[in-house]
């Protein structure tokens, strides 16, 4: 096949985390369908070779097409770690050639992965900043970031996006009958699981029937071991990794979604939590401040707030009405600023900026009726 394509550079849409969660939107609104972009896998977290073979068969793959001129753009999803070096080893030949190049970034630490680097990592980031055609960071706050870095860098901020034909309409929010927080990530420090285990046990002094699930990976020994300490076991449930159905069924039993966390993007999981129509409590940090807007949509707290935490807990769950009305302005929001009708266009207008012809189209199932929807 010896037409020009944009190849998108990722980890497997199957996986975990935020990066896989973004894949399986953008197919799911239709980005790959016209044969206008391609999807390559350049790591998958199924097992130690996942992180080498699908690496090795990217660089070939990407590397031959480059050379035989079948390469229009590169779309390159990077974090931080062995994902960044990744994306740097397979977009070096796309600067040699002058292929246009746009960086994606995602993860938590990418920041500290700077500061904390040699001058030689240090450098590694300014150079590929530097020499993409565009850098696209989840926040304004990120975009400030990536320019004290590399002040020569072209920085657009492109929001994650969910669809909003398959997530709950505009009807008003239909709550569990017990309250209920609920909790979707990597448990960990970073993620705040462990103060918001301290915070409910204050919320459940005032507000016996309350409720914790706690669904993810990570740390699930210690949270156990948490649970166990602080007394939980009859209010706290964990849900381990959940499927798409489950997590269905986990937001629609919660009143509210809580992610305490210390570093974060813009997290998908809060924007799932908007798109249903359920109220966010969380940190301002990253773009979650963008996304969040503390006493309409959701509280917000400083990172490791625990008393404060407990409080914005008990204000939610401790009155229903206040639980909608935050759920109902999220879906709102969600639907103005992060709904796919919202982001993707921005996205295809950048590929054309490069002087592409061609270029993705959104499904129809892409809810063209999101934005009136918003303005209901």
């Amino acid at each position: 096949m010896s037409k020009q394509q944009i190849w998108m550079l990722a980890t497997a849409p199957e996986g975990k985390g935020g990066i896989a969660t973004v894949i399986r939107q953008y197919q799911q609104a239709g980005l790959f369908d016209n044969g206008a972009m391609r999807l390559l896998v350049s790591h998958h977290d199924r097992s130690k070779w996942g992180r080498v073979l699908p690496f090795l068969r990217a660089c070939w793959t990407l590397w031959l097409a480059l050379c035989l001129g079948r390469v229009s753009l590169v779309h390159a999803h990077s974090s931080h770690g062995g994902s960044f070096w990744r994306k740097l080893i397979l977009l070096v030949p796309a600067f040699v050639l002058r292929v246009p190049v746009v960086v994606h970034l995602h993860g938590s630490d990418f920041e500290s992965f700077h500061a904390d680097g040699s001058p030689w990592r240090q450098s590694c980031i300014r150079f590929m900043l530097r020499r993409s055609f565009r850098v696209l960071a989840l926040s304004t706050e990120w975009r400030q970031w990536v320019l004290r870095v590399e002040p020569n860098a072209r920085v657009d901020v492109l929001f994650n996006s969910l669809s909003s034909a398959t997530e709950q309409g505009a009807d008003a929010p239909v709550l569990g009958a017990v309250p209920t927080a609920l909790f979707l990530g990597r448990i960990g420090d970073r993620k705040g699981t462990f103060d918001l285990l301290q915070a409910f046990a204050r919320v459940l002094e005032r507000l016996p029937e309350a409720r914790l699930v706690i669904g993810g990976d990570g740390e699930v020994d210690k949270l156990h071991a948490e649970v166990a300490r602080l007394g939980l076991a009859a209010s706290v449930e964990f849900a381990g990794w959940v499927n798409t159905e489950r997590k269905e069924q986990l937001f629609q039993q919660a009143w509210l979604f809580a992610l305490p966390s210390y570093h974060e993007g813009l997290p998908m999981a809060i924007l799932e939590a908007m798109a249903r129509s359920r109220a966010v409590v969380s940190c301002p940090i990253g773009g979650i401040a963008e996304a969040v807007q503390t006493e309409l949509t959701g509280l917000l707290l400083s990172p490791g707030d625990i008393p404060g935490l407990a409080q914005a807990l008990l204000t939610i769950l401790g009155d229903r009405l206040c639980a909608e009305r935050m759920g109902a302005e999220g879906r709102k929001a969600f639907l103005a600023k992060f709904s796919h009708q919202a982001n993707l266009p921005k996205l295809l207008a950048l590929y054309r900026q490069a002087g592409l012809r061609d270029v993705p189209e959104l499904s129809a199932s892409s809810d063209h009726s999101a934005l009136a929807e918003s303005k209901a």
